[in-house]
């Protein structure tokens, strides 16, 4: 069976936890679209069989966030389970001035606590080592940023609609330094990933208790449609299946999802007139 689950992940459990657990009960391949840090919950995108092979093309949409940003504090990690390594008395009562200084493309430093690989390894390892490299730097965007709500005398929450790569944590941290104190990252929850909200999601004990849990798996094609597609007749089915080509007069074209009458066969391209598919997304 292949296609992708919109898993509600809950705190706690690492991205890697969820494929696991979902491997098990699926007893399938699976793997995941968009790491979610372990202390936050949310949609995380969970492939499963031949959808593994397209997380790539779900990872570039753009990611809405629900966070928390808690002023007086600093920590390692940048979020509420590191220890404290800054502290000030300077708590801000309105943050919303700032809010615009943040949108559009903005340059974020990588969070030392992060997955993102220095040398074949993760920063997060190298980290807890007591390891330091140099600050990495990288380019990230974000579309909106919205003032929801005061929480509590030293906390507010924020909507975050981003793109890829994009570290809540750091965006956090920046703010508060554009306001002149420090802050951390104190709840986070993705409410959208991938084109998935997590008003559809499930949760791991509404997948244990469903009698077909297939059920819930959504069509990979869903997730393919900003790329261009082209259709054959079902008679080529079986040539394209075992890595054949068949004659299609046309301009090259690198990156196609291909068809066979109604059934997604796979991603594949047209060269010398010649159709192709690379990455084959059925089953048999």
């Amino acid at each position: 069976m292949n296609g992708i689950i919109n898993f509600l992940k809950p705190p706690g459990m690492s991205s890697n936890g969820a494929v696991i657990f979902l491997r098990g009960l699926l007893e399938h391949r699976t793997g995941h679209a968009g790491t979610l840090d372990p202390g936050a919950c949310g949609v995380l995108p969970i492939c499963v069989g031949k959808a593994t092979k397209i997380s790539s093309y779900m990872m570039g949409h753009k990611k809405e966030y629900i966070a928390q940003i808690t002023f007086g504090k600093t920590t390692d990690t940048g979020d509420s389970y590191g220890k404290v390594v800054g502290i000030s008395t300077v708590i801000p009562n309105d943050i919303s001035h700032v809010l615009g200084e943040f949108c559009g493309s903005i340059v974020q430093q990588t969070p030392a606590y992060s997955a993102v690989k220095h040398e074949g390894r993760k920063l997060y390892e190298l980290a807890r080592k007591g390891i330091e490299i140099a600050p990495k730097l990288r380019k990230v965007d974000i579309y909106e940023i919205e003032y929801l709500e005061k929480t509590s005398s030293n906390s507010h929450l924020l909507r975050i609609v981003c793109g890829k790569g994009t570290y809540i944590r750091t965006l956090c941290e920046d703010i508060a330094k554009c306001l002149g104190t420090v802050a951390y990252m104190s709840f986070l929850a993705r409410t959208k990933c991938a084109g998935l909200s997590i008003n559809e999601s499930v949760t791991a004990d509404e997948i244990k208790a469903m009698d077909d849990k297939y059920g819930i798996l959504q069509p990979m094609e869903r997730f393919l449609g900003e790329l261009p597609s082209i259709t054959v007749e079902p008679q080529h089915r079986n040539v394209l299946f075992h890595g054949g080509a068949i004659a299609h007069n046309g301009d090259d074209a690198q990156e196609l999802v291909i068809y066979a009458g109604q059934e997604l066969m796979g991603l594949g391209r047209i060269s010398d007139n010649q159709l192709k598919i690379s990455t084959r997304l059925v089953d048999k």
